[in-house]
């Protein structure tokens, strides 16, 4: 259970330290300008690092220092890159699309440890925003399928955030850190963190902590307020580095974060009706969340041989999630719960001049011990009765094991070439789970589901001609089912039924692009097609008693796309950064015959077969869920050199949403019947170095104050809004 109590407590006294450390007097470290790509990329090679620019993948690195430090959450820091669509249920829960992809088709790590577990949902969900970015060093995005090296989710694409290095100092005792402070019109806001460290010549140990709150969010100027918004977060993280070594080290780590109270306002009575959205009709409707990181990481380089390098990692991941909503007057409301524990064990190692080339190869472990429940309660808030689960199986477990294989091989041609092979064994052990249909729960038998697979990837790449590189790939997917397909009775408040029969989704995905760069350019081509197998679908049709539910089943289908980056330097003062991202997708789908009539929920447990299924539902070939329209980033710098100024314009330019699934035709408090409309959204910054160590900014969002909201988003975009930020290194 969340303590919110013991943890308000401590949060409210950091706030005013946080501030007292911005006064601090400031020495140091320099600022970092702005710049595109990275000189090395390590989520691509399971935290070995390689060249960006000799990368065979498509991906992105956003550094802290310029990118990261004035976001308001993780995931809408990734806003802009390329086939990336941060969609915002709440200000709460921001999940990002990957090449059409959300939810648990997207691999999520700290520091390289996974945190996707198997009660996340398909869907756009709240997990992401758990993840604080505030005193790390940077954050990858890797898109595209990376099955072989980290297995089940890495469809869509991997994000990866990775902490700062160790600096062990050359003698004595060393000390510093950041201070950061942030405020918001538009978002009612304020934010305050410190990051601190002091070092040794062998040990370094790494404290912060940052408490941000959020009130209404005001939107655009004819939406104004959108209220019953805003929510508290707050994030804690402990790091102890011990050198063994020059080339080996040895590190312990803690996280911890807790979202208070967040809303889902689009669900209750408080949502609006912009561009024909209908009300939800719930009096509210409140998310708690809280989640600790443990983890050990022994890491070593140089050493010669099959573990020439190498990185083992013991974590314990620990989630859980609260919440409460009260149904319409004289209805009261219910209280669901999830409480899970993930253990993990996984070793990776790299051995150079091995077979010609580069060998990685490593495995990993999970143990994931699932517990959920629930009660009613009535207007008062007095308990009626317990569920007999809550949004999941009352009592589960999961395990995950997986061994892969990689080489690179360069060839005196020019050409390079990576083949992977990854086994993947997984096995759901549900000791209680029940089925629900039409409000009567019947406790199933013990059930153990077995999934393995076998998946490949083969990619490569050649220098056409200096500093012009081609590259193509094939790579597989494959994902089980987890334990929210297997148990879950509630996708986002649309009953559906368990369901261990249905089987696991297989994806391949063949990409071909081009990057290039000289004095002044720097570009990137990307061209992809992803061929879907089996995708569980979750497809929505009326039940006798009126009700929405859902139906899960197995659907075929495709995803494509392409994706442009181009960054020009004008001159030593001036760059321009443009990016351009367009898909289409189909999937099929379940739906309902025209002139039959409304449908019971399904119950796999009597003798339903496929055939009868089929006489109440036909095939149809929609488009995934909240794909991405097309999307267009510009974004001019002016940076002087000797210059203590800074400024940026950027422009946002989204299209018509309007190709929708059947699921997003259903769900009308979030996308208009039409479709999401276009948007174009303006902004300015200006940032001042104010010593070598403090830079003050200034941002300003929607400056032309538009009403507008990224597709399948649960509230509107902000308005016009004045950020203030101050960065401080001490």
């Amino acid at each position: 259970m969340i303590k919110k109590n013991f943890y308000k407590a401590i949060y409210r006294s950091n706030f005013f330290l946080c501030f007292f450390a911005l006064s601090l007097p400031t020495h140091g470290n320099e600022l970092v300008r702005y710049n595109t790509l990275s000189p090395v990329v390590i989520t691509t090679e399971g935290n070995f690092s390689e060249p960006s620019y000799s990368s065979l993948w498509a991906h992105q690195v956003l550094a802290y220092d310029e990118t990261l430090k004035f976001s308001r959450s993780m995931p809408e820091a990734l806003t802009g890159v390329p086939s990336v669509m941060i969609q915002k249920t709440s200000l709460g829960q921001s999940s990002p699309y990957i090449r059409g992809l959300t939810g648990y088709h997207n691999l999520l790590l700290v520091d390289g440890i996974r945190l996707n577990h198997a009660a996340m949902r398909s869907g756009p969900n709240q997990y992401w925003s758990t993840v604080e970015t505030f005193g790390t060093r940077e954050l990858e995005v890797v898109r595209g399928i990376q099955g072989v090296t980290y297995g089940a989710d890495a469809i869509g694409g991997v994000v990866n955030i990775t902490p700062k290095p160790a600096k062990f100092s050359s003698s004595g005792l060393h000390q510093g850190g950041q201070a950061l402070g942030r405020i918001s019109s538009a978002e009612n806001s304020w934010a305050a963190g410190i990051h601190s460290y002091i070092s040794s010549s062998e040990w370094e140990v790494k404290l912060s902590h940052i408490s941000r709150s959020f009130g209404d969010l005001e939107a655009g100027r004819n939406i104004g307020r959108q209220f019953y918004t805003g929510y508290d977060s707050h994030a804690s993280e402990v790091q102890i580095h011990h050198k063994l070594g020059d080339d080996a080290q040895l590190m312990l780590g803690f996280q911890n974060t807790l979202l208070d109270d967040v809303p889902r306002t689009h669900k209750t009575i408080h949502s609006m009706t912009w561009e024909g959205l209908t009300p939800g009709s719930e009096l509210w409707r409140k998310l708690d969340q809280e989640r600790q990181l443990y983890y050990s990481k022994l890491s070593w380089g140089n050493q010669g041989g099959l573990m020439d390098k190498g990185v083992i990692t013991v974590s314990l991941h620990q989630h859980s999630q609260e919440r409460n909503r009260m149904m319409k007057p004289t209805k009261g409301g219910d209280y669901q719960f999830f409480d899970l524990d993930d253990f993990g064990i996984s070793a990776r190692f790299e051995a150079e001049e091995v077979w010609g080339g580069t060998f990685a190869y490593g495995t990993e472990w999970h143990q994931e011990s699932l517990q959920s429940g629930g009660h009613s309660f009535n207007d008062n808030q007095i308990k009626i009765a317990d569920f007999a689960q809550g949004p999941l199986a009352a009592d589960a477990d999961y395990d995950r094991f997986g061994l892969y294989l990689n080489h690179n091989l360069e060839t005196q041609f020019g050409c390079t070439f990576e083949s992977g092979i990854r086994y993947s064994s997984i096995q759901a052990d549900l000791h209680r789970y029940y089925l629900s249909n039409d409000d009567v729960a019947t406790l199933e038998a013990p059930s153990v589901q077995k999934y393995q697979k076998f998946t490949g990837s083969l990619r490569a790449s050649t220098e056409i001609t200096d500093n012009l590189l081609l590259f193509t790939g094939l790579s597989q997917g494959f994902r089980p089912p987890s334990l929210y397909d297997l148990t879950s009775t509630d996708e986002t408040s649309i009953a559906e039924t368990p369901d261990t029969r249905i089987s696991p989704e297989k994806f391949i995905q063949a990409e071909i692009g081009l990057r290039g760069l000289s004095s002044a350019l720097e570009w990137q081509f990307f061209a992809y097609h992803t061929w879907i197998d089996d995708m569980i679908i979750r497809s929505p049709f009326t039940a006798t008693d009126g009700k929405t539910k859902a139906i899960k089943s197995n659907g075929d289908g495709f995803i494509q796309g392409l994706e442009i980056e181009l960054q020009y330097d004008w001159s030593p003062s001036w760059q321009s950064n443009l990016s351009f991202s367009w898909m289409a997708a189909e999937v099929e789908q379940l739906q309902p015959h025209a002139l039959g009539p409304k449908m019971k929920l399904i119950d796999h447990d009597n003798d339903e077969s496929t055939a009868k299924i089929h006489k109440r539902f036909q095939i149809v070939e929609r488009a995934t869920s909240r794909l991405m329209p097309v999307q267009t980033q510009f974004i001019t710098r002016y940076a002087p050199p000797l210059s203590s100024w800074e400024s940026k314009l950027s422009i946002l330019a989204v299209g018509k949403a309007d190709e929708l699934s059947l699921k997003d035709e259903s769900d009308k408090s979030r996308i208009p019947t039409q479709g999401t409309p276009s948007y174009l959204v303006f902004g300015l910054s200006l940032a001042k170095t104010l010593s070598e160590s403090t830079e003050l900014s200034l941002e300003i969002e929607n400056l032309a104050d538009e009403d507008y909201r990224v597709h399948g988003s649960g509230l509107n975009g902000a308005g016009r809004n004045f950020i203030l930020s101050i960065l401080s290194s001490f």
